[in-house]
């Protein structure tokens, strides 16, 4: 058996779902060529194991250096599978969630109401009525929003539990932001983010809050991302988070929180966020762009000749360096709190810490499979390969949109040398570039491959693109597989058009 993490950057963790044996990757005990020939490909497919772990892994890695209870309320949006839910409810996972309709996903799996963050703005009456029913927490976003909560709360006669959802500033916090493929730093793309009750306005908030008899503010809330995957950003997150918290105190008349909420942008264990277009291909092609016009003048073929020994150096990427593990998030993120809370005079003893992770909770607990349909090869006038795969950017979406650079491995021979650079594309009309500039072995039609850290964001954000139908989804437990999610098909993408029967029978006249 070869382990997977000789060939791809992660922490050290207790359970890694996958592993190589015999030259075949296996996700847990499945071997993933009996996986594809049993349930097609394209397929997304989930460890059972690898939840669990992660999980806990994150429990109690914060309450380790935490003095009060502590909460993993995973964001049910990174994974909307109810099967893969209910093994966290089962756990006694808590959620964050942002809509109604992620409200009602979760509700159905047995989560503990009270761990239960509904974050999001612009939440309509109806939501909140929903929300104060439920018991869940309410994360506050507007202004407004606090006198439509105490107005639903005072009607069913109950008073809802809210947080602050607060976006301090972060002057500190200096480095460019992950999220953008400029250089930009990292406070201010926390500050053009939508989410979040800008700080001039929480002071007349909370003494309005603090007034109203069916409305307890019981703690603050901060999710700003996953805009790098440093120690440094958490350490210098948390230092203006908890100075925000004093500040808030004292204008609340020594108002202590009994939770606090971190909310979520860990790293997964092998992350391709932003990995895809390094920042250097900016600056290299536009030092390239006025000699190559030039060049020109030489004829095409110096100038053909010229743009094919180009493509290997735009298209080449370094191996990433391995995030974090969630052991040192949580030390580092429960020390600073702690030190800084301190000096603000915020009392921590029994108060409840929660975070919200998405793709470093989910994120290794999924792989996508593949099946090469073509490998299509040019050498005149720049020499270039494509390889054809059976999927597409349009069921890895969230990927694209964060320009993911997801690892991958053929899985038949996991262990083949790679041979060749070549672009894995997908089989939709666009560019649908999976995969710039990959090594890879030879290979050929009808092989399977896998794309990694596929877990968070990918299956939850899949379209129909060229009326394409979104894939299955399995859920593996040791030996077994089942399948969590149907594929679908025609009918179903179809299913929601409604010809007017008007121009039914004007096609009838033509015929």
């Amino acid at each position: 058996m070869t382990d997977i993490r000789r060939h791809w950057a992660g922490a050290e963790r207790d359970i890694d779902c996958l592993s190589v044996r015999n030259g075949v990757l296996h996700i847990e005990e499945m071997n993933t060529l009996d996986l594809a020939a049993r349930f097609g490909t394209p397929l997304f497919v989930f460890s059972t194991a690898q939840i669990r772990q992660n999980l806990r892994r994150f429990h109690e890695a914060f309450a380790n250096g935490w003095p009060g209870p502590v909460d993993v309320l995973p964001a049910f949006k990174a994974n909307t599978l109810l099967a893969t839910r209910q093994i966290l409810s089962n756990e006694g996972a808590g959620a964050d969630i942002y809509s109604p309709q992620e409200l009602a996903g979760v509700l159905r799996t047995g989560v503990d109401p009270q761990r239960v963050s509904v974050n999001g703005g612009g939440k309509s009456k109806d939501h909140l009525r929903t929300c104060v029913e439920a018991g869940v927490r309410i994360t506050v976003e507007d202004v407004h929003e606090i006198d439509l909560i105490q107005e639903v709360a005072a009607g069913l006669d109950t008073t809802a539990g809210i947080r602050f959802r607060v976006k301090p500033a972060m002057p500190n916090l200096w480095r460019r932001t992950d999220f953008s493929q400029l250089s930009v730093p990292i406070d201010l793309g926390v500050q053009v983010y939508k989410s979040g009750i800008p700080p001039e306005y929480l002071p007349d908030m909370g003494r309005r809050v603090l007034a109203m008899p069916n409305v307890d503010l019981v703690g603050l809330h901060l999710h700003a991302g996953r805009h790098h995957p440093s120690l440094w950003y958490w350490e210098g997150m948390m230092v203006r988070y908890a100075r925000l918290i004093g500040e808030l105190s004292r204008a609340w008349g020594g108002w202590q929180p009994s939770e606090i909420d971190i909310g979520g942008g860990f790293a997964s264990p092998r992350d391709p966020h932003n990995k895809e277009m390094p920042r250097s291909e900016f600056v290299a092609t536009a030092l390239a762009y006025p000699f190559l016009v030039g060049l020109r003048g030489m004829g095409h073929r110096a100038y053909h000749a010229t743009l094919g020994k180009l493509i290997p150096v735009l298209t080449s990427h370094k191996d990433p360096a391995a995030p974090p593990s969630i052991e040192e998030y949580g030390r580092t993120v429960t020390s600073v709190l702690l030190r800084e809370l301190s000096e603000q005079g915020i009392a921590t003893d029994g108060v409840r810490l929660q975070l919200e992770p998405g793709r470093a909770l989910y994120g290794d607990t999924g792989i996508h499979l593949a099946t090469v349909k073509t490998v299509k090869r040019q050498t005149d006038p720049v020499p270039y390969t494509w390889v054809l795969t059976d999927t597409t950017v349009f069921f890895l979406t969230g990927g694209v949109l964060e320009h993911n650079r997801h690892p991958f491995v053929f899985v038949g021979d996991a262990n083949a040398p790679a041979t060749q650079l070549a672009d894995i594309v997908g089989h939709s009309c666009y560019a649908d570039q999976i995969v710039l500039g990959a090594r890879v072995p030879d290979v050929s039609e009808g092989d399977v491959m896998a794309l990694l850290e596929t877990g968070a964001y990918q299956e939850s954000s899949a379209s129909n693109f060229n009326a394409l139908p979104r894939p299955a989804s399995v859920l593996v437990d040791g030996d077994e597989a089942e399948l969590v999610k149907r594929g679908e098909t025609i009918d179903d993408v179809f299913g929601r058009d409604i010809v007017p029967d008007h121009l039914s029978d004007e096609a009838a006249r033509y015929t």
